[in-house]
C-alpha cells in the first residue's frame, strides 16, 4: 500500500514538473509578442522597470489564460481586444498595417535604383572628360638648367 502511494506521489510530482515547464514556455513564448503598457516601449517579455506596475500583471494573466488552457491564438485576441493593437510587438500583416513590412522594403528598393542612376550618370560623365593639357617644356627646361648647375658634394 505504502509503495503504490509513494508511487502515485512521484508519478504526480513528475506530471506537475512537466506541467510547469510545459506552462513556463508557453508563457515565454507569448511574452515576446506584447508591448509592456506601462510606456517604456519595450516587449512585455524585457520590460526592466524596477518594480513596474504592468508586466507582472500582465504576465500573471497570461499565466491564468494559459492555465485555462486558452490557446495562444485566444491569449493574443484576448489581449488585443483588451488593449488594442499597440500591444502587440510587431504589426498584424493585414490592412493599413501591412505598410509597416513592406515600406522598408521598398525604400530600399527605390534607394539602390536611385544610386544605381547616378553611379551610372557620374561614371558616363568621368568617362568623357578629358584630362586637361598642360604644357610642361617650361619646367623641363628649368629642371634641366639647375641640374647643370648642381654640383654634387663628396
Amino acid at each position: 500500500m505504502k509503495l503504490r502511494f509513494s508511487f502515485g506521489l512521484l508519478l504526480l510530482l513528475f506530471a506537475s514538473f512537466g506541467f510547469t515547464a510545459d506552462r513556463n514556455d508557453r508563457i515565454r513564448n507569448l511574452a515576446p509578442k506584447f508591448m509592456c503598457i506601462c510606456g517604456c516601449n519595450q516587449l512585455l517579455s524585457a520590460c526592466n522597470h524596477f518594480n513596474c506596475p504592468s508586466s507582472g500583471p500582465m504576465l500573471a494573466e497570461i499565466g491564468r489564460l494559459v492555465d485555462e488552457g486558452k490557446s495562444d491564438d485566444y491569449v493574443v485576441e484576448y489581449y488585443v481586444d483588451k488593449y488594442g493593437s499597440t500591444v502587440l510587438s510587431a504589426p498584424p500583416a493585414s490592412g493599413f498595417n501591412l505598410t509597416a513590412w513592406i515600406m522598408p522594403f521598398a525604400a530600399l528598393g527605390v534607394g539602390m535604383l536611385v544610386a544605381i542612376y547616378f553611379a551610372r550618370r557620374f561614371r558616363a560623365k568621368w568617362a568623357g572628360a578629358k584630362e586637361p593639357t598642360v604644357d610642361l617644356t617650361p619646367y623641363q627646361q628649368k629642371v634641366e638648367e639647375e641640374l647643370k648647375t648642381f654640383t654634387p658634394e663628396d
